[in-house]
C-alpha cells in the first residue's frame, strides 16, 4: 500500500511541475529577501534551538538530580531527558551547518555508533570522570550515543539498567552520566547561542542580512542555497541511511563507486536502537524540516511569490508531504524487535513518504529556488 502511494505521491507533481514551471533564472534576486531571511531565523531556526538548550540544561540538572539520589523514579525522569534532548538535537539535522559544525562540534554532540570499547575503558578506569577528563579522551567518549549506552540496554529493563548503578561501579557509571551530561550542556549551549546571540557580528545576523552581502554569504542565493542543501542532505539520511538500510532498501557501495541494493535487513543499522527511539527520532527529523520550511515562512513566501505559475503548487506540495509523513503512526512493537523478526515492512512507510520528500525537495522545492544541490556526500553520485 505505501508503495502504491509513494510513486502515486511521486509522479504526479513532478509531472505538472514539469509542465508549468520554467527553471528560475538564478541572475533574479529573490524579493523581499529580508523578511524571508528574517522570519526563517527568528521564527524557523531560533525557536528549536531555544528548545534544544533548555533539553540540554534540563538533562544535566536529572543526571545531577539522580546521581545525589538514585531511585526509579529520578532514573525514569533522567531517561525522559535524554530522550527530549536526543528528539530536540534531530529536529536541528536540517541545520547542520554554520554554528553547528565550527571546529566539527556536531561530533561532539551525537557521535554514532557510540564505541563501546573507549565508553568501557573509562568505565574500568581510574582518572575521576569529570566533564574534563571526557572532554580529554575525545568525541567517542561524549554526546548523546555515549549517554545512551550508559542508560540504555535493548534486553535489559529499566529496572535492569538501574542496578548497574548501585555499588562503587554505579557511582562511577553515575558519575560518567554527569560529566556527559555537563559537557553536552555546555556543548549544546555553544551550538544555539551561535544562532540566539544578538548583534550585528552573529551568525543569524549574518544570515539575516544575506541580501545585503556580508563576509559570511554573499547574496540570499547563497543562504538559501545553504539551507536547502542542508535540507536535501538530512531527509536523505533520514529516508536512505536511518530506515532504509536497516530495512534492507539500502544502497551499498563498492571499492570501485559501483552501486548494488541491500536486500537484507538488519535491525543494527537502527539509530538509537538500544533506547527505541529509532523512528521516534526519524519524525523528529522531519518536524524539524516541517517548522523550518512552515513556521520559518518558506513556503508562505514561495506562495506570495508565484513568479512561474507553480511555486504555490510546489509549497502546498511539500506541506502535505511532511503532513502526510508526521500522520504515519508510531509502530505498535519495538522497532529493533520489529527489523529482527522479520516485521519490517510495518515501518515502510516511513522509508516510502521519506523518499518521496527527498524528491520532493530535489525536484520540486530546489528547482523552483534556483538551488543547485551539487554534490552530496550523503550519495553515490
Amino acid at each position: 500500500m505505501f508503495k502504491t502511494l509513494f510513486f502515486c505521491l511521486l509522479l504526479l507533481p513532478f509531472s505538472v511541475l514539469a509542465e508549468t514551471a520554467p527553471a528560475p533564472n538564478p541572475a533574479v534576486p529573490l524579493t523581499d529577501a529580508e523578511q524571508l531571511l528574517g522570519k526563517l531565523v527568528d521564527d524557523g531556526i531560533r525557536p528549536l534551538y531555544r528548545e534544544l538548550d533548555v533539553t540540554g540544561n534540563t538533562l544535566a540538572q536529572r543526571s545531577k538530580t539522580f546521581c545525589a539520589e538514585p531511585t526509579a523514579e529520578h532514573f525514569k525522569v533522567l531517561r525522559e531527558g535524554w530522550g527530549e534532548t536526543l528528539l530536540a538535537w534531530q529536529r536541528t539535522d536540517a541545520l547542520l551547518f554554520g554554528p553547528a559544525v565550527e571546529e566539527q562540534i556536531d561530533f561532539r554532540i551525537n557521535f554514532n555508533p557510540p564505541k563501546k570499547s573507549v565508553i568501557n575503558g573509562l568505565l574500568n578506569g581510574t582518572e575521576a570522570l569529570t566533564a574534563a577528563s571526557v572532554d580529554k579522551a575525545g568525541v567517542a567518549a561524549m554526546g548523546l550515543g555515549t549517554l545512551e549506552f550508559l542508560l540504555f540496554e535493548h534486553e535489559k529493563s529499566e529496572a535492569d539498567m538501574l542496578a548497574l548503578f548501585q555499588g562503587d561501579a554505579g557511582k562511577r557509571r553515575c558519575a560518567y552520566v554527569e560529566a556527559a551530561s555537563e559537557l553536552l550542556k555546555t556543548n549544546l549551549h555553544t551550538i544555539a547561542d551561535g544562532w540566539l546571540q544578538e548583534g550585528e557580528n552573529s551568525y543569524a545576523s549574518a544570515f539575516k542580512t544575506a541580501h545585503k552581502g556580508n563576509s559570511t554569504f554573499a547574496s540570499t542565493q547563497q543562504a538559501i542555497d545553504l539551507l536547502v542543501g542542508k535540507l536535501y542532505q538530512s531527509v536523505e539520511k533520514t529516508a536512505k541511511k536511518r530506515i532504509g538500510n536497516a530495512l534492507g532498501k539500502g544502497v551499498q557501495l563498492s571499492g570501485e563507486g559501483d552501486q548494488k541494493m541491500l536486500n537484507q535487513s538488519n535491525a543494527y543499522q537502527l539509530e538509537s536502537w538500544r533506547s527505541g527511539y529509532s523512528i521516534k527520532l526519524i519524525r523528529a527529523n522531519v518536524e524539524g524540516m516541517q517548522r523550518i520550511l512552515r513556521d520559518g515562512g518558506l513556503l508562505q513566501w514561495l506562495r506570495d511569490h508565484n513568479r512561474a505559475g507553480a511555486e504555490k503548487f510546489v509549497a502546498d506540495a511539500m506541506e502535505q508531504r511532511l503532513d502526510n509523513y508526521l500522520k504515519l503512526p508510531l509502530p505498535a512493537a519495538d522497532p529493533f524487535t520489529l527489523v529482527s523478526n522479520g516485521q519490517g515492512k510495518e515501518l515502510d512507510g516511513y522509508f516510502f513518504l521519506g523518499n518521496d520528500i527527498l524528491n520532493g525537495v530535489k525536484l520540486q522545492l530546489a528547482k523552483i529556488l534556483g538551488v543547485n544541490l551539487g554534490f552530496n556526500d550523503n550519495d553515490g553520485d
